[in-house]
C-alpha cells in the first residue's frame, strides 16, 4: 500500500508551499519572484526531469509500460474531453473552465511523489503522460482559447516539455548514457523539481487574498467536476480495463498515470488565460484550489485503485 507514503509526502510539499506563502506575507518574496522561478522550472527543472528518466536500458518491459502508459494517457484525456463536451450542453462552461477540467498538473506535483514514493526509476511512465499532456495541450488547449489561429507543429516540437521527451526517448532508443559528472548535475537538478513547484505555488498563493479564490461562485464546481467528477471516470476505468494486470509491472504503471490524471488543474492554463485576454485570476483561484483539494481526494482515488484493481 503506497497511501500512507504518499499522504506523507503531499503533506511535506504543502509545508513548503505554506512556508512560501508566509515569506510573501512577510514581504521577504515578491509575486515576481515566481515568475522568475516559473522560468527556471519551465526551461530547466523540468525538461532535466523528463530527459533523466529516460536514462534507463531499453527492455521489453519498459517498452510495453511505455506503450501503456501512453495509451492511457491518451484514454484518459480522451475521458474528460468527453465529460467536459457533456458539460457544455447544459452548463456552458466557459474556455478556462473546460481547460481546467480538462489538464491536470501531472508534472511538477506527481514527479516528486512518484520519485519519493516508487523511486526515480518510475519517472518515465510520468514523462509519458505528460509527453501526450503536452501534445495535447498545445493543440486543443490551444483552440479553446483561440479558435482562429492555425495548428502550428512547430510550437508543439519547440516546446521544452516536448523536446525533453523526443531527446530522451532517442537516447533510449539508441542506448546513451549520460557520462559520470553530467548525470550528477542532470540528477540534483531534477531533484529540484518538487521543492521548486511547491514555492512557486507558495508565492502564488501569498500573493492572493483569501476572498478571491471564492470570488466566482463557479469556482467550487468546477473544482469538484475536476477532482470528483473526472478523477473518478478514471479510476473507475482504471479498475475496470484490467490493464494492470496484463503486464509485468502493470500495477503501478497504471497507478503513475493515474496519479497524473487525478491530480489538480494544471498551472499552464493561468499562461493561456493571460495570454490570451482571459480571466487569469479565476484560472489561479481554480488551480490553488483543486491542489489544496487534492490533500483528501488523491489518497483516497489511489486507496480505491489499489482495493479493487
Amino acid at each position: 500500500m503506497i497511501v500512507f507514503p504518499l499522504i506523507q509526502k503531499i503533506a511535506e510539499l504543502f509545508l513548503i508551499i505554506f512556508a512560501a506563502a508566509a515569506l510573501v506575507k512577510a514581504k521577504i518574496l515578491r509575486r515576481e519572484d515566481g515568475r522568475l522561478l516559473s522560468r527556471v522550472s519551465l526551461y530547466l527543472v523540468t525538461p532535466c526531469v523528463i530527459f533523466y528518466s529516460f536514462q534507463k536500458d531499453l527492455t521489453p518491459e519498459v517498452s510495453h509500460g511505455l506503450l501503456a502508459a501512453v495509451l492511457l494517457a491518451v484514454i484518459f484525456h480522451l475521458i474528460f474531453i468527453l465529460i467536459v463536451w457533456f458539460l457544455r450542453r447544459f452548463w456552458k462552461a466557459t474556455e478556462v473552465e473546460q481547460a481546467s477540467i480538462i489538464f491536470t498538473n501531472g508534472g511538477n506535483l506527481i514527479i516528486p511523489l512518484v520519485s519519493y514514493v516508487l523511486g526515480q526509476e518510475w519517472l518515465i511512465y510520468v514523462s509519458a503522460y505528460i509527453a501526450v499532456f503536452n501534445i495535447l495541450f498545445w493543440t486543443y488547449g490551444i483552440r479553446l482559447f483561440d479558435r482562429d489561429t492555425p495548428f502550428r507543429l512547430k510550437t508543439v516540437l519547440l516546446n521544452p516539455n516536448v523536446l525533453a521527451v523526443l531527446l530522451g526517448l532517442t537516447g533510449l532508443l539508441a542506448g546513451f548514457r549520460l557520462p559520470g559528472i553530467l548525470d550528477i548535475a542532470f540528477s540534483d537538478i531534477a531533484g529540484m523539481i518538487g521543492p521548486l513547484s511547491m514555492i512557486i505555488t507558495g508565492i502564488v498563493l501569498g500573493s492572493m487574498n483569501l476572498r478571491e479564490l471564492f470570488s466566482n461562485r463557479r469556482v467550487i464546481p468546477v473544482v469538484l467536476f475536476r477532482m470528483l467528477l473526472c478523477s473518478g471516470a478514471a479510476v473507475v476505468f482504471a479498475i475496470l480495463s484490467g490493464i494492470s494486470g496484463r503486464f509485468a509491472s502493470g500495477h503501478q504503471i497504471v497507478m503513475i498515470v493515474l496519479l497524473s490524471a487525478i491530480a489538480p488543474s494544471a498551472s499552464n492554463i493561468n499562461q493561456l488565460a493571460i495570454l490570451y485576454n482571459h480571466d487569469a485570476d479565476y484560472a489561479t483561484s481554480i488551480n490553488i484550489l483543486t491542489l489544496l483539494f487534492c490533500i483528501i481526494t488523491m489518497p483516497v482515488w489511489i486507496y480505491i485503485f489499489e482495493k479493487f484493481a
